[in-house]
């Protein structure tokens, strides 16, 4: 009877440590991704890049995404809505707008409405001129509507290639 009791324990005790070391290496696992974005290269958004692993972490990687938005390490990535290089808070940005909504206007008070050759105008000089205020915009912008997230199935019009081959079947809106 001893023995059952102390196998029940141990058995008990592994299945504990093991679901707490699968969550700590889920979180190592988006950190890691996310301090990858500096080395990344031309277009972030190639299907193989790892702004799409990281995307399809979706809710997961939100937060350590929003910590990163202040983060100003030149990558050797490029937009063409932007003259410069790339930083590692842009990049959170724009993977950031593809997990959930995060309309300009409503997150700064800003108003960037002119669209020229696709870029709205206007959004990173204003990140690049306020990132710490820009973080901090996001930030209260999250907090207040992440309880009203809802995963969505996207339908195949708005799946490009890249969804697709990355198993990215929807994103985030609010309820």
């Amino acid at each position: 009877m001893i023995q059952k009791q102390t196998i029940r324990v141990i058995a008990l005790t592994i299945c504990v440590l093991t679901n707490s070391v699968n969550f700590s290496f889920g979180q190592t696992n988006i950190l890691q991704k996310i301090d990858s974005l500096q080395y990344l290269n031309g277009d972030p958004f190639e299907c193989n890049s790892v702004t799409w692993r990281i995307i399809a972490n979706k809710k997961d990687a939100i937060q350590v995404l929003i910590d990163r938005l202040d983060d100003t390490n030149f990558t050797k990535a490029t937009d063409k809505c932007k003259k410069a290089n790339l930083t590692v808070g842009d990049i959170s940005f724009l993977i950031l707008k593809r997990i959930l909504p995060l309309p300009f206007f409503a997150v700064t008070g800003v108003q960037c409405d002119v669209i020229e050759n696709g870029c709205q105008l206007g959004i990173f000089e204003y990140i690049e001129s306020n990132r710490t205020k820009f973080k901090q915009q996001v930030q209260e912008y999250y907090d207040k509507k992440k309880s009203k997230l809802k995963w969505r199935q996207l339908d195949s019009n708005h799946l490009t290639p890249c969804y697709i081959k990355n198993n990215i079947k929807g994103q985030y809106f609010y309820d």
